[in-house]
């Protein structure tokens, strides 16, 4: 809606912003907000930057480094699990040597019923398919492993 002098919606704001004008800020306002700010950056996370190479980036020439958040890629490997019938993660550990993944280490709760083995296999793959396809790098099979650590009635 366009504003035009000396309509009848005039005086109202007009009246509006002398209000506004006239009121006193309040004063504990800024201290509630600092205190917000303070309590957020406490408790923001630290993270861990991981090796990875850029899509399409050969392995003689790496010019730049990119490096990802280890919260992502443990974020993108929960992602990539979720829909895995019989198995549920509940920690996944990366295994670095320094900045590099070599490898991970995922614990999940089966389904009592389930060949564990076959649903073991498949979150295995995924891992390893979701950290490479992520990463861009390189990782053994054998370096992604799967336990479990308890079993559930569904």
């Amino acid at each position: 809606m366009e504003m035009n002098p000396g309509e009848p919606d005039d005086a109202l704001l007009a009246r509006a912003a002398r209000e506004l004008m006239a009121h006193d800020p309040e004063p504990r306002w800024v201290d509630v907000s600092n205190s917000v700010l303070a309590r957020v950056r406490a408790t923001t996370r630290r993270t861990w930057p991981v090796d990875a190479a850029f899509p399409g980036e050969s392995a003689v020439e790496r010019p730049d480094t990119l490096r990802i958040s280890d919260h992502i890629v443990r974020t993108t490997l929960r992602r990539a699990l979720l829909g895995v019938h019989g198995a549920e993660p509940i920690a996944i550990d990366l295994q670095l040597d320094g900045h590099t993944c070599i490898g991970a280490a995922i614990t999940v709760t089966g389904v009592y019923g389930t060949d564990l083995h076959a649903v073991g296999r498949e979150l295995g793959d995924l891992a390893h398919s979701a950290l490479t396809g992520l990463l861009g790098l390189p990782i053994a099979d054998a370096a992604v492993t799967v336990h479990f650590e308890d079993i559930t009635d569904a």
